[in-house]
């Protein structure tokens, strides 16, 4: 299994998906890969090709939300969903994975759950902010029971304003 956090640590909380592949690597987990996927955008294709699960941890806005809301989307959610991950890298995620399906075929992983925080600011500065920060101990909680194989929210119920599912 592979637990990849996207963003950029240079612009806020862009940020929180190499904040919590971070705190992930403090835990010393056995059997799971972290990496930071930072901004690659299409360059993502080569580390999905080939895995059987995946879980993607980026940044959203327009959830419907508050700032630090935490999302659980499948990769065929994502497809319907009516907010968009929040997109500083080369190509939007969602496109990404698009592509993915097409151009890796039988490649292309599984399962792929996106994990991703409602923003407050994207601006230029390093650091997350209050609210963001705050949910960042519950999203690690959260990965960890779906690596461990728990889906650990439900995803039909305590759905946002826009209908998109909660994990708190």
């Amino acid at each position: 299994m592979l637990v990849l956090g996207l963003g950029n640590t240079l612009m806020g909380d862009d940020g929180v998906g190499v904040a919590a592949v971070q705190e992930l690597k403090r835990l010393g987990l056995e059997g799971v890969e972290l990496k930071e996927g930072g901004v690659r955008g299409i360059g993502l294709l080569p580390v999905l090709r080939g895995r059987r699960r995946v879980v993607i941890i980026d940044a959203v806005r327009g959830g419907g939300g508050e700032p630090g809301t935490i999302y659980r989307i499948t990769g065929e959610e994502l497809a319907e969903a009516e907010f968009s991950l929040l997109s500083l890298h080369q190509l939007a995620l969602e496109h990404v994975l698009a592509l993915g399906r097409e151009l890796l075929g039988g490649e292309f992983p599984e399962e792929i759950v996106i994990y991703g925080v409602e923003v407050e600011k994207v601006r230029p500065g390093e650091g997350l902010s209050e609210p963001v920060e705050r949910a960042l101990p519950r999203l690690v909680k959260l990965v960890l029971k779906e690596v461990a194989g728990d889906v650990p929210c439900d995803t039909g119920s305590g759905q946002g304003d826009q209908g998109q599912p909660r994990c708190g």
